[in-house]
């Protein structure tokens, strides 16, 4: 059941900030002017108004493609990860949605040209990691640590095989595994730290790039005030595509949300820029926090009945 609520407030931070991503807070302050209580129509989005609002994008089809591989094959490893974006992109048409990060797209391309993923993957920074680490939590949710980070790993080297994107996915994932095992906040927090050192030792590319644990860590220091975070979020630390800036956001509305899965799902998509893959990783990590979701019903049935077929083929129809 909580892999199912999870799962459903992923797809529900990807769906939500869908139609702003990459807009500014001032361009969604308008777009939103009139209030929501809903799914945010997609009629106005810069990037994805050919996408049907509610549509979840590149975020929540790669956990379910890879999620759906590794259990199919009792593991996780570099080959099965690289097969599942192959057929990711080739069936949900990735490149022409234009939802495919630069980062993916390169290292794959190299891929199928014969490059070792190791090197194909070493200049992937973008969050197109941190992205897809659901799926390797949920593969094996009470694996200790060590197995985790050997999973994301090599569900993150092929595309990012680089010091910031492994730190991130590193941080994330071992904040997710503790929620999920009933951690405190302070020992969530305690553990992203880990994982992103833990990530760090099998990094052969180092680049110069923020810190995304110094980052979740003054994440957790911000005073509890809405618009002091929104603000330095995207006005000093940025929330662009840099595995840091996302990684950082997600640990800075978390620790103001906590258990408001569906204030979290709001202010990522108020945030400007990367706002759906900021809103399905902190939707999921507030669900595995709060053991479940407070978002309302009614979006929650527009998104599952908008892409029942993804979640139909990857997850069954029970789901």
């Amino acid at each position: 059941m909580i892999e199912k609520k999870i799962l459903e407030a992923f797809a529900t931070g990807d769906a939500m900030g869908m139609p702003t991503e990459f807009m500014t807070p001032s361009q969604i302050a308008e777009m939103l002017k009139d209030g929501y209580t809903g799914l945010i129509s997609s009629e106005k989005s810069l990037t994805h108004y050919n996408l049907p609002t509610g549509s979840v994008t590149d975020d929540t089809e790669q956990v379910l493609y890879l999620l759906h591989v590794y259990r199919r094959d009792s593991g996780v490893t570099v080959e099965n990860t690289v097969s599942a974006l192959e057929a990711w992109i080739t069936e949900t048409d990735a490149v022409g949605k234009r939802y495919i990060g630069p980062s993916s797209l390169k290292a794959l391309e190299k891929i199928r040209e014969g490059v070792d993923p190791r090197l194909a993957g070493q200049g992937g920074t973008t969050c197109g990691g941190i992205m897809r680490v659901l799926a390797a939590v949920l593969f094996d949710p009470d694996g200790d640590e060590e197995t985790l980070a050997e999973n994301i790993y090599r569900s993150v080297m092929p595309t990012h095989n680089t010091s910031e994107a492994l730190e991130a996915a590193g941080a994330y994932g071992y904040a997710l595994r503790c929620a999920l095992h009933g951690g405190s906040f302070d020992e969530i927090f305690e553990a992203a730290a880990r994982g992103g050192a833990d990530l760090l030792k099998r990094v052969e590319w180092f680049g110069c790039a923020a810190s995304s644990v110094a980052r979740l860590q003054a994440a957790k220091a911000m005073p509890h005030d809405r618009k002091l975070i929104m603000d330095t979020l995207f006005n000093l630390w940025g929330t662009g595509l840099p595995s840091c800036d996302v990684c950082g956001a997600v640990f800075a509305i978390f620790a103001y949300a906590k258990e408001d899965v569906w204030e979290a799902v709001k202010m990522a998509a108020e945030l400007g820029g990367d706002t759906d893959t900021i809103g399905a990783l902190v939707a999921a990590l507030c669900a595995a926090y709060a053991k479940g979701h407070n978002i309302p019903a009614d979006v929650v049935a527009a998104i599952r009945q908008q892409n029942a077929a993804l979640f139909a083929s990857k997850l069954g129809e029970d789901f």
